[in-house]
C-alpha cells in the first residue's frame, strides 16, 4: 500500500514537473514570439536614426546643389565638420543627464541616475575617448567631402585592416574562409571608388578621412583589447557599475573636453570670418534633428543588442548598412554607374561571406571571434572599447562590447582567442548585461 501511495505519488510528481516544464517552453515561445515585434520596430527604428544622422550631417556639411541648375551649388550650410561632432557629443551628453531626471520622465526614464565613477574608470574612458573623437571628427570630414554611401562603403573594409592587424603583429590564425571573404570586399570597395578623382581635392580629402576613421576604429578595438590594463576583481566590485546611460554620459564628457581644442584649432577661424554663412532657423533646426537622432542611434544600439544574440546583432547591422547607404543614394538623388552598383554588391556579399566564415568555423579562434561578432557596430562614444570596459560579468570575450561608435558600420571585427592560461579580464567599467540592458 505503502509502495503503491509512493508510485502514485511518484506518478503525480513526474506529471506535475511534466506539466511545469510543458508551460515553461509554452511561456518561453510566447515570450519569443511576443518580442518580435517589438525586435522588429527597434531595428527600424535604429536604421532610420542612424540613416537620418548621416545625412543630416551630409545636409549640413556639403554644398547644395540649385534644383534648376543641378552644375551650381551654394554654400554649405555648416561647412565645420568638427563642430558639428562637438555638437553630437554635447546633444548625447544633455540627454542622457535629463534621462536620469525622475522629475521630467517619471517612469520613463533611461537610468535610474548618474553614478559617480572612480578614477581607474574615467582613465579607461579618458583613454577611449580620445579614439572616438578622433574617428568620430574623420568621419564627419570625410562626408563632408564625398557621397555618404561612399564613406559607408570604405568604412566596410574595418575587418580587412583588423585581421590583417590581428595576423601580422599578434600572429593570430585565420581561417581561409575569412581570407577568401576579404577578396569580394576589397573588389567592391575599389569599385565603388570608381567615381573619385584625383584631381578633386574633396575626392582625395573625403577619401583619405573615411579610411583614417575606419583605421582608427580598428585600433581602438585593438587597444582596448590588447593594451588597456585589466582591473582585478575586487577593484571591480569596489566601484559601482555603470549602465549603457552612465557610459554614453561620461564618455561624451570626456569627448566634449578633447573636442573643444580641436574646434578651436580647426574651426574657430572660419566661423569668425567675414565670409562666414550665417546660422539661420533652418540650420539650428537641422543640428537639432541631428543631435537628437544621433543620441537615438546610440540608444536603440544598446536595445537591439539587449534583445539577440551578438551574432544576430552583427547580421542586423550588416542590413543596417545596406539601408543607410540605399537610403543616402535616394535622399541625395546620388547617380550610381552600373560599375559602382556591382561593387556595393560585391562589398555586401564580401561582408555576409566574413560573417559566415566566423559564425560556421569549428575553431576556437573563430568560435571566440564569434562572441564579439557585433563588438564595433555601436555608437563611436559606445564602441567595443568602451565595452571592452563594460562587461557585465567577467567573460572571455565580453559579450556587451558595444557602446560607442555610430557610423562604424557592419564592422564586425572579430578579436583573437585568448592565449593559453591568459584569464579572462575583468573590467573597471561594467555594463549591465545584455538581457538586463533595456531595464534601466
Amino acid at each position: 500500500m505503502l509502495s503503491a501511495t509512493r508510485k502514485a505519488l511518484g506518478i503525480s510528481n513526474s506529471s506535475h514537473r511534466s506539466t511545469r516544464s510543458d508551460a515553461t517552453v509554452l511561456s518561453d515561445a510566447q515570450s519569443r514570439a511576443s518580442s518580435v515585434p517589438l525586435l522588429i520596430a527597434l531595428c527600424v527604428l535604429w536604421y532610420s536614426s542612424s540613416a537620418l544622422t548621416s545625412n543630416t550631417s551630409k545636409d549640413l556639411l556639403s554644398r547644395r546643389k540649385v534644383a534648376a541648375t543641378p552644375d551650381i551649388r551654394l554654400p554649405p550650410l555648416f561647412p565645420y565638420p568638427v563642430t558639428l561632432t562637438l555638437v553630437q557629443f554635447v546633444f548625447v551628453n544633455v540627454l542622457c543627464y535629463l534621462g536620469t531626471r525622475r522629475n521630467l520622465l517619471g517612469d520613463w526614464v533611461l537610468a535610474r541616475r548618474l553614478v559617480h565613477i572612480s578614477l581607474p574608470q574615467l582613465r579607461d574612458i579618458v583613454q577611449i575617448s580620445v579614439f572616438n573623437v578622433l574617428g568620430h571628427a574623420l568621419g564627419s570630414l570625410a562626408v563632408s567631402r564625398v557621397e555618404v554611401s561612399l564613406v559607408h562603403t570604405i568604412k566596410a573594409l574595418s575587418p580587412l585592416f583588423t585581421v590583417l592587424s590581428y595576423a601580422l603583429f599578434f600572429g593570430v590564425p585565420y581561417s581561409s574562409r575569412t581570407y577568401l571573404s576579404l577578396v569580394p570586399l576589397i573588389f567592391g570597395v575599389v569599385l565603388v571608388c570608381t567615381s573619385l578623382s584625383k584631381s578633386k581635392r574633396d575626392d582625395i580629402v573625403g577619401f583619405v578621412a573615411a579610411l583614417g576613421s575606419t583605421l582608427i576604429v580598428v585600433a581602438q578595438n585593438i587597444y582596448s583589447k590588447k593594451l588597456l590594463k585589466p582591473a582585478t576583481s575586487a577593484a571591480t566590485n569596489a566601484h559601482e557599475k555603470l549602465d549603457k546611460v552612465n557610459i554614453l554620459f561620461y564618455s561624451s564628457v570626456c569627448s566634449v573636453v578633447l573636442m573643444l581644442p580641436m574646434c578651436l584649432f580647426y574651426d574657430a577661424k572660419p566661423m569668425l570670418a567675414p565670409t562666414s554663412p550665417n546660422v539661420s532657423i533652418h540650420t539650428l533646426y537641422l543640428l537639432t534633428v541631428n543631435g537628437i537622432v544621433h543620441f537615438a542611434q546610440n540608444m536603440l544600439a544598446f536595445q537591439v543588442l539587449a534583445h539577440v544574440s551578438p551574432v544576430t546583432y552583427s547580421v542586423a547591422n550588416l542590413f543596417k548598412r545596406v539601408f543607410v547607404i540605399l537610403v543616402a543614394i535616394a535622399w541625395f538623388g546620388q547617380d550610381v554607374t552600373v560599375t559602382q552598383w556591382i561593387g556595393i554588391l560585391l562589398t555586401f556579399v564580401g561582408l555576409y561571406m566574413y560573417n559566415n566564415a566566423k559564425n560556421e568555423s569549428p575553431s576556437r579562434t573563430d568560435s571566440n571571434m564569434r562572441a564579439d561578432a557585433a563588438s564595433e557596430s555601436l555608437p563611436m562614444h559606445a564602441t567595443k572599447s568602451a565595452i571592452a570596459m563594460a562587461d557585465a560579468k567577467p567573460s572571455w570575450p565580453p559579450l556587451a562590447v558595444q557602446a560607442l561608435n555610430p557610423n562604424s558600420a557592419s564592422d564586425q571585427v572579430p578579436l583573437p582567442p585568448r592565449s593559453p592560461g591568459e584569464s579572462a579580464p575583468h573590467s573597471h567599467v561594467v555594463l549591465f548585461p545584455p538581457q538586463a540592458a533595456g531595464s534601466s
